[in-house]
């Protein structure tokens, strides 16, 4: 309040001394005038008041321009550019009458005076308007056109009449002579306009003083055109004086308007009101009286007036004075009715007011808040019924009391009465909201916000004070439990092991709890109201910011893996849990997060890793080994069984017969054993995969019934086969695993049952389009397994009976393998069984139908002898296993020649031609893969090349096909399988020369 106070009495003293001034430079100005006789001394010296009083005219409206708003601040610059305008021209009439010496009328100097005229009324009219009634704007309205059209009439008459006649051709002189009434009649239309609409009935100091200055203006400047057409006109006389008080008036008007505090409506009496507002209702009448007596007091001047013109003016003038004065009957009569009316309504306001007092009071009484009233000395003059339900008190009886003697704590005494007094005086203004505590009449404190306001009697006197109070105490004890609260929640998140920190929208970390902290190395205070920029290096808070933008933009649950730096330059692996939260209104606040320190496991990862690496290359290293286990024994294996083939074509005894079919079992036996031990290895490595082929499911099962119908045949077993009218005669899959599947069921059939049959029975369920699933189920009718013994089955190496005196052989690997197998083709496999009942292993398969040529379960003898007319070239390192091969491609009946390694290979086709070529891939010297390239580079269209190996891991048949091999051979070769690749190429090749 002090400040404010201080405020305005600067205000107000800058108007003083403005006025100050503005009276001493009239003064001096007015002196000069009498005492300076000399023109040529006097000129100069005029001119320059001019200039600095209508510059500095211009500064006091940008003064008030400054200190306003709204519309107000744009009409006041206007007029702070008009009065700019004209210092232009004082200052060119000054340059030209005294530097220049030559007559400054007319000049540039009129430019500015000019523009002045029209610019100044924009400023007027841009001034806020007072609000009227419609029958008030009518009556200001008429005044207004009953004036204009009076100014106009003289103005012609006497201005512009005379001075047009006064020349005979249009000239500069005349058309700037004429600019300037014209220009003071637009002058005077603004200051009407001023008075009418923009003046308050009460009156605004610094617009009268604006209204006062543009009636001198247009007085002065009417003055100025007479005595410029008479010639009388003398630069440095008392006319300038009108020009001088002109543009001081004007400058203490943008003063005035500039004090905060103008002259107050509520600082007048009605009386003065009236005083104000009563001239201008008179101000129609005078215009009318000068439009009438002026030109009967001048008519000798109205020979050069045309006087239909002058008819034309006095009747508009004569009718708007009719219809103002209809107007104004109206309104008495008007007024006379409102005037009863309002005795009327007063006897009702009486009643309605003292039904009013009694609504009041009832409202204060059923108000929420304490109501209560203090006057200058704090005694109580108002409590609501809140207030003393609060205060324990009854009601009226704290009326009188001293409020803070009675109602405030002890402690508090001497600093509410010392602020009391101060806000009485008007030393400082009430609190608009503060927090203080009362007594209740037993003692109690009650903690209470108040809204505290003075009370002002008629005169603008402080006579006290009102509060309203709400009662908090539960609220503010709920803020202490709450704080309470906060810190227990923030021990309790200390204790976390976790890192937990949030932030705002703004990405600006509002708490953390100490492991944070311990895992930046910094405190909180290091860290509450910083952003990621400001704990973390560049790249890491780049990307931070980034993923915080990310979940702002799309609220809810974000984790990734990122990293912290320690203050001490460490480095950390963690992983974000953030998860964005909102405030009590629904809108997104911010988000929180927990950390975890995945530093440790990361090392343990990369340990892993390591050890993964290290396990593959354990798995390379064992799949080599089996690779070569592979070839070391099927070479060997190749010459047993070969050789025995060969023998039992010889034509032998039936005891050699017998030793060498024995010889034969044993070694398909031992076949077999490292066939199941290979697929078992690929499956572990997953290195196991099926080939994707159309083939007939009828000769693929055919196939296996047959591998096993030698030993059923010698058990007395009867074997059959039934496949459903639905069942695909082709289907896509890999025939070789599915016949392995099949042979592993109906070996373990054959060998567990001793009489009665196996049977395999095919049914089909279609899926969607082509799809089926087939249901494949073996059957015997052997020794069966116990329940409780099932479970052992599918499991490698595991038998139902696995003691050392079991009545049948076997590694346990077949059902395993088959297991693995079914499910590899997204199967599944089960068996049902009953000890001494038989067995039945079903399993299913999906399967997609193909086109093929049907086949069926007839069978048909393998014929040996080609008698082909192949030229085949055979390459074995291996001197047994030449022997063998050549024995049997002359049973074959091919003719065939030797070679050991692959440069002898190249060599040989380099002799002759070959139709066929039968390449062991592990030869010394030159590998067979890399005979068969250079043998495809060297001639693309050469001699057919299988590949005869010992290796049957998965990848050597692509391996072969890749290096330009045609077919693939796995050892120990069988000549019925020898037979049939032959057969293929059977048919003689053409030959080919080197150029191929």
């Amino acid at each position: 309040m002090k400040m404010a106070e201080s405020s305005e009495g600067v205000e107000h003293q800058i108007f003083r001394v403005a006025v100050i001034l503005a009276v001493s430079t009239f003064l001096i100005f007015l002196a000069l005038l009498v005492l300076i006789e000399d023109k040529d001394v006097l000129r100069p010296i005029d001119d320059l008041f001019m200039v600095v009083t209508s510059g500095l005219a211009a500064a006091g409206m940008l003064y008030a321009s400054w200190h306003s708003s709204g519309r107000s601040k744009s009409a006041w610059l206007v007029l702070a550019a008009a009065l700019a305008f004209n210092t232009f021209g004082e200052a060119a009439w000054g340059v030209i009458e005294v530097v220049l010496h030559q007559n400054p009328f007319p000049s540039v100097a009129d430019v500015g005076y000019l523009l002045f005229y029209p610019i100044f009324a924009a400023g007027i009219f841009l001034l806020p308007e007072v609000p009227l009634s419609s029958r008030e704007r009518i009556k200001i309205l008429l005044d207004a056109a009953i004036l204009i059209a009076s100014a106009a009439l003289v103005f012609w008459i006497f201005l512009i009449v005379p001075i047009v006649a006064s020349h005979e051709v249009v000239t500069l002189d005349l058309a700037v002579s004429v600019a300037y009434p014209i220009m003071g009649l637009v002058l005077l239309f603004a200051l009407i306009e001023l008075l009418f609409r923009k003046l308050e009935p009460h009156g605004r100091p610094q617009l009268l003083l604006l209204a006062l200055s543009m009636a001198i203006l247009v007085i002065t400047d009417a003055i100025f055109s007479i005595q410029t057409d008479d010639g009388t006109f003398v630069s440095g006389g008392l006319l300038d004086t009108g020009w001088l008080v002109t543009y001081l008036l004007m400058g203490l008007a943008g003063v005035l308007q500039a004090s905060p505090r103008q002259l107050d409506a509520s600082a007048l009496s009605g009386a003065d009101h009236d005083k104000m507002s009563a001239w201008l209702r008179y101000l129609p009448y005078l215009g009318i009286g000068a439009a009438f007596i002026l030109p009967i007091y001048s008519h000798e001047d109205l020979g050069s007036v045309n006087h239909l013109t002058l008819v034309g003016f006095i009747g508009i003038i004569i009718g708007l004075m009719f219809i103002r004065q209809k107007v104004a009957f109206m309104d008495s009569d008007h007024l006379l009715t409102l005037a009863l009316s309002e005795i009327e309504e007063r006897k009702t306001a009486e009643e309605a007011l003292k039904a009013e007092r009694d609504r009041a009071e009832r409202y204060l009484n059923i108000a929420e808040v304490i109501l209560v009233a203090l006057d200058r000395n704090a005694r109580i003059t108002l409590l609501n019924r809140k207030g003393y339900n609060i205060l324990g008190y009854s009601e009226g009886e704290l009326t009188g009391k001293d409020w803070i003697a009675v109602c405030l704590r002890p402690d508090d005494h001497d600093s509410v009465c010392e602020v009391n007094r101060k806000i009485i005086a008007g030393e400082m203004e009430p609190f608009e909201y503060y927090e203080s505590y009362v007594l209740t009449k037993k003692g109690e404190e009650r903690f209470i916000a108040w809204h505290t306001a003075t009370v002002k009697d008629e005169r603008g006197l402080i006579t006290g004070t009102l509060s309203s109070g709400e009662d908090i105490t539960e609220r503010r004890q709920a803020e202490i439990a709450l704080r309470e609260n906060l810190c227990f929640f923030q021990r309790l998140i200390d204790t976390i092991p976790n890192p937990i920190f949030s932030k705002d929208t703004k990405g600006v970390y509002r708490g953390c709890n100490v492991a944070f902290e311990r895992l930046m190395g910094m405190t909180g205070e290091e860290i509450i109201g910083k952003s990621a920029h400001d704990i973390t290096p560049r790249d890491l808070a780049d990307a931070d910011v980034e993923m915080d933008k990310a979940l702002f933009d799309a609220p809810g649950v974000q984790i990734y893996e990122h990293s912290l730096v320690h203050a001490d330059g460490t480095r950390h692996d963690v992983i974000f849990y953030k998860a964005t939260y909102a405030d009590a209104s629904g809108v997104l606040a911010g988000l929180v997060g927990v950390i975890l320190d995945i530093t440790e496991r990361k090392q343990i990862e990369e340990r892993l890793l390591r050890a993964k690496e290290a396990a593959e290359d354990a798995a390379r290293a064992k799949a080599e080994f089996l690779a070569n286990m592979s070839h070391e024994i099927r070479t060997p294996m190749n010459a047993v069984i070969g050789i025995t083939d060969l023998l039992l074509d010889d034509g032998l005894n039936s005891e050699q017969m017998e030793h060498i079919e024995t010889i034969r079992n044993s070694g398909e036996v031992l076949l077999s054993i490292i066939n199941d031990i290979l697929d078992l290895s690929k499956f572990e490595g997953g290195m196991m995969e099926l080939e994707h082929r159309p083939f007939d499911l009828l000769s693929c099962v055919d196939d296996a019934m047959d591998l096993v119908a030698v030993s059923a045949s010698a058990k007395g077993l009867k074997m059959a086969c039934t496949v459903d009218g639905l069942t695909p005669a082709a289907i896509l899959g890999d025939a070789g695993r599915l016949r392995q599947i099949l042979v592993n069921l109906l070996s373990n059939a054959v060998k567990f049952t001793d009489e009665g049959e196996v049977a395999v029975y095919i049914s089909s369920r279609k899926l969607e389009d082509d799809r089926y699933e087939i249901h494949f189920s073996v059957k015997d009718s052997g020794i069966g397994i116990p329940k409780e013994k099932i479970n052992r089955l599918f499991q490698p190496f595991s038998q139902v009976d696995a003691s050392t005196t079991r009545r049948y052989g076997g590694t346990g690997l077949g059902l395993a393998i088959s297991k693995k197998l079914v499910e590899l083709m997204e199967g599944r496999i089960w068996v049902e069984s009953e000890a001494g009942a038989g067995t039945t292993f079903h399993f299913t398969i999906p399967a997609v139908s193909a086109t093929l040529k049907p086949a069926s379960c007839a069978r048909s003898d393998l014929q040996t002898d080609l008698g082909c007319d192949l030229h085949i070239l055979v390459a074995e390192d291996n001197i047994v296993n030449q022997r063998v091969t050549l024995q049997m491609l002359n049973k074959l009946g091919c003719r065939a020649d030797v070679v050991s390694n692959g440069i002898e290979v190249l060599a040989a086709l380099e002799r002759q031609h070959y139709d066929l070529v039968l390449m062991d891939v592990q030869m010394p010297e030159m590998d067979g893969l890399e005979a068969a390239r250079a043998i495809r580079r060297r001639w693309p269209k050469g001699p057919k090349v299988i590949a005869v190996t010992a290796s049957a891991l998965q990848g050597d048949r692509e391996m072969c096909i890749e290096a330009g091999m045609d077919d693939y051979i796995s050892k120990p070769v069988r000549m019925a399988e020898l037979a049939q690749k032959l057969r293929q190429y059977q048919r003689p090749q053409k030959g080919f020369d080197e150029g191929d």
